[in-house]
């Protein structure tokens, strides 16, 4: 049916496609329900920092629009700038929001003294909370993470939600074990998670240690609908992956995202088969600059049995020989499919993936606008279209809209594209814009 739909309107042409997905389009969320919650408005940087330290359960900080600068606050806790979300050692809370209160994370600021200055080491530290909602205001310039869960007291049940996580001198979203797995649902949405300039050689360290999120044990994260963007390091080293999920992490699921300008994508598991299990990435868009600097390698790497790979578009310049990796004997039963890319799937020691319906010489011709990270299909990109049975575990694309159920009538790659249906002067009967060739 859309192949009829083109030839009957040819002459007018297809729409644009709709920009690539991203923070800017987050749905609103509804005001805390002063019904469930005690409302605590803050407006300057020290009233925030001890609403944080006073938090009990079923408590919602509304934050006013301004610039929060920790580095001048005389913390609660004595030691230095964070904003610390349950105490560390004291008694659970449960069900917490901090929010701006525009819901426009520009309209509040939180930032530290720099990645290279320890005054202020995190924005926002998690210990002994749960069900706990961040949203709608920017973390940066902090010396170890924007956001840290510390599972070793408990924190799991977080959510991240319309917020501008940037420049952390290390990971920027960290998220840690204790004696349990690690943190379990946490979700990341419609959130800008970006290094300005890239990572510095941090002082602790004497290298480069990076990634926009990163979760030791993490059990059922979602990371959704977000752009991760400038993931590299200054000095031109290898980063760590965008995203890495590892050390006993399983069942993450990694869908709509836009990776711009990383030295790596999303690992799941990183140095064996029992880093990861299972798990999905599906539904992202991945582009390579190939003007880059610094050290760059895959965009999906996965040593996780049972891991699956599905409708992502990948674009990486032959900066790198492989689109994605498969590692290791024990990563079984992993399937890549219908993925659009540039490059080779590369199964490396003994691994064995199920490789199917897959395009390994896209054209960058065939985006939207491919220099942005924008790789919706253009209508010329004929290859890709119309192609592909259904998938299992895939049945929307990158906006979130469905793919068709027919045989044969799915796009390769994370975007389904669809022309209009209707043009301008159609449903009045102008027929001006027809072409007299009949479908065969």
């Amino acid at each position: 049916m859309r192949r009829l739909i083109t030839v009957l309107v040819v002459s007018v042409g297809v729409a644009a496609a709709a920009d690539a997905r991203s923070p800017s389009e987050a749905p609103p969320l509804l005001p805390p329900d002063p019904g469930v919650f005690t409302i605590v408005d803050v407006d300057t940087t020290q009233e925030l920092a001890d609403a944080c330290w006073n938090l009990t359960s079923n408590q919602a900080i509304v934050i006013a629009p301004g610039t929060y600068d920790l580095a001048d606050v005389v913390f609660p806790n004595g030691v230095d700038g964070r904003l610390t979300v349950g105490r560390y050692g004291a008694a659970p809370i449960a069900n917490l929001q901090i929010r701006g209160a525009t819901g426009d994370p520009a309209d509040v600021v939180i930032r530290g003294a720099g990645m290279a200055d320890p005054i202020v080491p995190f924005g926002f530290q998690i210990f002994t909370a749960t069900d706990v909602l961040i949203a709608d205001l920017s973390i940066g310039s902090v010396y170890y993470h924007t956001v840290a869960i510390q599972n070793d007291q408990g924190a799991t049940r977080i959510r991240l939600y319309n917020c501008r996580l940037q420049d952390a001198g290390e990971q920027i979203v960290k998220g840690n074990r204790g004696s349990n797995p690690g943190a379990e649902d946490v979700v990341i949405e419609y959130c800008e998670v970006a290094l300005t300039d890239g990572a510095i050689v941090h002082p602790d360290l004497g290298y480069c240690y990076t990634n926009a999120i990163d979760a030791i044990g993490g059990q059922r994260w979602t990371i959704r609908d977000n752009l991760v963007r400038g993931i590299f390091c200054q000095d031109g080293s290898l980063a760590g992956p965008a995203v890495l999920m590892w050390q006993g992490s399983a069942d993450t699921v990694v869908e709509r995202n836009t990776f711009v300008d990383c030295s790596r994508g999303v690992a799941f598991g990183l140095v064996s088969s029992q880093d990861h299990n299972g798990g999905v990435i599906r539904n992202n868009f991945f582009r390579w600059n190939p003007g880059a600097a610094y050290v760059v390698d895959v965009p999906i790497y996965t040593t996780s049995p049972g891991s699956v790979i599905l409708h992502n578009s990948v674009l990486t310049h032959g900066l790198y020989g492989a689109a994605v990796e498969v590692r290791f004997a024990g990563a079984t039963g992993v399937e890549v499919r219908g993925n659009l890319m540039d490059a080779i799937v590369r199964p490396r020691d003994g691994a064995a993936p199920l490789v199917a319906d897959n395009i390994t010489d896209a054209d960058p011709a065939w985006f939207v606008d491919e220099t942005t990270g924008n790789l919706h299909l253009q209508p010329d990109a004929a290859p890709a279209i119309d192609q592909l049975d259904p998938l299992p575990g895939c049945s929307d694309d990158f906006d979130g809209a469905q793919r068709p159920a027919a045989s044969g009538a799915v796009d390769v790659g994370a975007d389904e594209l669809e022309g209009p249906l209707l043009e301008d002067g159609f449903e009045s009967g102008d027929t001006s814009a027809w072409t007299a060739t009949v479908p065969g």
